[in-house]
């Protein structure tokens, strides 16, 4: 009887914890579809190789955005897709090209330009953007970057303390730990 009740509460807490787990995807494109916030109808969503894994993310942009509005969400779109793609896949490493996506104005959206001069790329592996995580905040996995919400999963908040300009570390200390992996407009 003991064992009995002993293996019920394992698989009571194993199927707890199961129930804790991220959402996860059998690859980048099955994540972003399923996160919704990049798409290729609109050009903000690119695979651009399976094997090794790449793909870019564009931020929509108007041409009247000052400079820093674009650095920072451009960043932050590269941001998105390394730490997506390692909460919500298995993948060991990535390549994700961020290139801003930029519109004459909300009334023109007809006309538009990819700003490759803003472009950054971020190729880390799985350990790498752990590591580099760890230097800013406290995390122990990638599971502590997320928040279930009645919307699904969001940043958690200590993430977010990276994630924002207006946070402390800020996103500019993520941007500064991630330079050793980023070729671009890394600055």
């Amino acid at each position: 009887m003991k064992q009995l009740l002993t293996a019920l509460a394992l698989m009571g807490l194993s199927t707890a914890s199961f129930a804790e787990a991220l959402e996860q995807y059998d690859s980048v494109t099955e994540m972003i579809h399923a996160r919704g916030d990049f798409d290729e109808s609109n050009h903000s969503f690119e695979m651009l190789s399976d094997d090794p894994v790449a793909f870019r993310l564009s931020k929509p942009s108007f041409a009247s955005d000052s400079d820093e509005v674009v650095y920072y969400e451009n960043w932050r779109a590269a941001i998105y897709g390394v730490y997506n793609t390692f909460a919500h896949t298995s993948l060991n490493s990535v390549t994700v090209t961020a290139e801003p996506l930029q519109y004459e104005s909300f009334q023109n959206m007809e006309n538009f330009k990819f700003l490759e001069d803003k472009a950054v790329t971020l190729s880390l592996t799985r350990e790498e953007a752990l590591e580099a995580l760890q230097s800013l905040i406290d995390v122990d996995s990638f599971d502590d970057i997320k928040t279930k919400t009645s919307y699904g999963y969001s940043w958690s908040p200590e993430f977010e303390n990276v994630y924002y300009e207006d946070r402390d570390p800020g996103i500019d200390s993520f941007t500064s730990s991630m330079l050793g992996f980023c070729t671009g407009f890394c600055r």
